[in-house]
């Protein structure tokens, strides 16, 4: 329904304006009457009307002056002047400053109603405008951090063909990049085999847990936020005006923090590899490759000692793997088949003389990276295993380049079908542990931010998140969970309601009570004597 205000000195025209015509078929649902435009200024700030019918005229605030005030306090009604004067000035500055028309006095009714539904029409256009930018604006921002992880996931293997446009795109994601030394910290959760595998550490909810915590540790130690997976590792780059070594001591000191933090929440190590720092973000693939050098002969081993892999020499398949192959998994988590495929094509057509014995090696690392991304969780892993099954059983009977490409194309296309499925595991993981520990100390103060920080999330993100994936808000939930429970305790005889209210984390209870008939629609005493 529309809001309007009706602001005329003389009351008969106000009544007339009010009472004898219906507004109700326009959608006009809520109307209000002012005596001078100071009055009706007041009266828009609290009300926000949709459109305004005021007089020129009047004591205290003219019409004009109400029009440019109302400008000023950003007051987006549509103005509509009715007035006895017809001075063509007055219209003329009417206009100027921002009404949407000026009307004679005497106005007939229908030519009013015309004049009105014109300004409604014009509102729902600029309603609707305002909301397919919003939505683009929406589409765009929710695309923002995978293009951030897609851009920098090139620029740390070596990819910057368009350096002007990429400098461009640094700028568009708000990152400082003169004047700072930027340096790559690579961090790697290795396989729990001290684990039994019903109780292994999930990798991907680690990995999780680790970006949520690096992006509240970086404000501290970094001008900039870039923290993204890169296949089985997370990657941060920090950027700071510290010397290099005082960057690094920052570096060493906020991941030791966090590894402690990691291994108390999920009991996973965390081993890390810090690249040297470079003073241009563009060329951080310098520091990125000392960062997997340390990582490859156990420089920052945390609890591995020399037990990580070393080199064993050259070995040209696992370079392209990380060389070419990252770019086509981003376009896979994008879910772009066209852009998938087409850098799919670029790489076969870039390598046409490898033969295809070694096109087969680099294809099984590719769809396993891919898998890995796309599956997010064991459970998926397990619904995938019949496909990969599958394609390795094609692999073996392909002999030739273009056999094995087409292959892979529709390997490419079948995950991406699949992706869409699995993106939301890893939050739902997040939700899984939240209820779990929500089960275990529903009796304590257990408030959304308790159990945000519980699990390193801001407060905002994690409501959101649990209303999304459950339907309920979180408030909701527990105040159902605590009553059901309550209701469980009612069967004992024994308990008193007072004591039931405070085992299920409710010390008021009055407040207890109310909270109980909301749900169950009695309250505690009546419930216990339905049961009985």
């Amino acid at each position: 329904m529309y809001r309007m205000i009706v602001v005329d000195d003389e009351a008969w025209i106000r009544e007339r304006l009010v009472h004898t015509i219906d507004w109700g078929k326009l959608g006009i649902g809520f109307l209000h009457e002012a005596t001078c435009g100071e009055e009706a200024l007041a009266l828009a700030g609290e009300v926000r009307p949709d459109l305004i019918l005021t007089d020129i005229r009047m004591p205290r605030m003219d019409g004009l002056e109400l029009i440019k005030r109302l400008k000023e306090q950003r007051l987006d009604a549509k103005v509509v002047i009715i007035s006895g004067f017809s001075d063509f000035e007055y219209a003329k500055k009417a206009l100027s400053l921002g009404a949407s028309d000026y009307i004679l006095k005497p106005v007939e009714d229908d030519d009013l109603l015309d004049v009105v539904a014109r300004c409604l029409e014009q509102i729902e256009t600029e309603r609707q405008k305002e909301a397919l930018l919003k939505k683009a604006d929406d589409q765009v921002n929710k695309r923002l951090p995978l293009l951030k992880e897609m851009l920098f996931s090139k620029l740390i293997m070596g990819h910057k063909p368009d350096e002007p446009k990429l400098r461009e795109a640094l700028n568009d994601f708000g990152l400082k990049n003169k004047g700072l030394r930027h340096a790559c910290l690579v961090l790697q959760v290795p396989e729990p085999e001290a684990f039994p595998p019903e109780n292994k550490p999930d990798a991907n909810f680690t990995q999780f847990v680790l970006r949520n915590l690096l992006r509240d540790f970086l404000p501290n130690v970094c001008e900039n936020e870039i923290v993204f997976a890169h296949a089985d590792e997370v990657v941060c780059i920090v950027s700071s005006f510290e010397e290099d070594d005082a960057l690094a001591r920052a570096c060493l000191t906020m991941f030791e923090d966090i590894r402690k933090i990691v291994h108390k929440i999920v009991g996973s190590a965390v081993i890390i590899g810090l690249g040297g720092a470079v003073g241009d973000l563009l060329d951080i693939s310098v520091s990125y490759r000392q960062a997997k050098q340390m990582l490859l002969h156990g420089y920052l081993d945390t609890g591995r000692g020399k037990e990580t892999r070393t080199a064993t020499g050259p070995n040209k398949t696992r370079g392209y793997r990380l060389y070419d192959t990252e770019a086509l998994i981003n376009h896979i988590r994008v879910g772009n088949k066209a852009v998938a495929l087409a850098s799919l094509d670029q790489i076969v057509w870039e390598n046409r003389s490898i033969r295809p014995i070694d096109l087969k090696f680099i294809y099984i690392d590719i769809v396993n990276s891919l898998v890995r991304t796309a599956v997010e969780g064991s459970g998926a892993a397990k619904d995938f295993s019949n496909f990969c099954l599958h394609f390795f059983e094609l692999l073996q009977q392909s002999q030739s380049t273009d056999e094995i490409h087409g292959l892979l194309g529709d390997t490419i296309t079948k995950i991406i079908d699949f992706l869409e499925h699995s993106q939301s595991k890893k939050r739902r993981k997040v939700i899984e542990k939240a209820l779990e520990y929500m089960e275990l100390h529903y009796s304590e103060e257990l408030n959304l931010n308790t159990v945000a920080e519980r699990f390193y999330l801001n407060a905002s993100y994690f409501s959101k998140i649990f209303k999304e994936e459950l339907g309920v808000s979180y408030t909701k939930y527990l105040m159902e969970f605590r009553v059901n429970k309550a209701a469980e305790l009612m069967s004992d005889p024994t308990l008193k309601i007072y004591e039931i209210s405070h085992r299920v984390g409710y010390e008021d209870v009055q407040y207890f009570t109310k909270m109980f008939k909301s749900i169950k629609g009695v309250t505690p005493g009546q419930y216990r004597e339905k049961i009985r």
